[in-house]
This record gives C-alpha cells, sequence and structure tokens, in this order.
C-alpha cells in the first residue's frame, strides 16, 4: 500500500526570497512612478491645472498601476506553479 506524500512545506528562505522579488517590482515601477511625479510634475511653473504637472501626475499613476497589475500577476502565477508542485 504506497502512501500519497502532501505537497511540501514552504521554507522561510523560499518565503523570503519571493517577498524580495515583489518588493524589487514594486520598487522599480515606484521609481519610475516618483520620477514622474516629482521629476516630471516639476518642469516649469507647477500647479494644478500646467501641462507637465499633469502629465507628471498620469505617468506617475500609470506606473503605480502597472506595478500592482505586475505584482498580482507574480503572485498568481507564483501560486498556480506552487500548487502544482
Amino acid at each position: 500500500m504506497a502512501t500519497e506524500s502532501g505537497p511540501t512545506p514552504i521554507n522561510l528562505q523560499e518565503i523570503l526570497r519571493e517577498g524580495a522579488r515583489i518588493a524589487a517590482i514594486l520598487l522599480f515601477w515606484g521609481f519610475l512612478a516618483g520620477i514622474g511625479r516629482f521629476g516630471i510634475g516639476n518642469i516649469g511653473y507647477a500647479r494644478p491645472g500646467s501641462l507637465f504637472f499633469e502629465l507628471g501626475n498620469a505617468i506617475a499613476f500609470l506606473f503605480i498601476a502597472t506595478g500592482l497589475a505586475s505584482v498580482l500577476i507574480y503572485v498568481i502565477a507564483r501560486g498556480i506553479q506552487l500548487s502544482r508542485r
């Protein structure tokens, strides 16, 4: 009678590596969003309604949304990969 072994537990080092990957993704997109918001947004006379202010805010929002979507896709794909172990 063969016994099936359950899924192998994930050790702490692997969890920390996954967290570091997610943090790296968020830092990368957050850095780009900061450049958009505080770099592009402050060109010229930075006030609401000016072209560069609005463009900087739009780019920052786009980069933040892209970063969050990247993390979500990564977590879902990694969850599927781990469930098939």
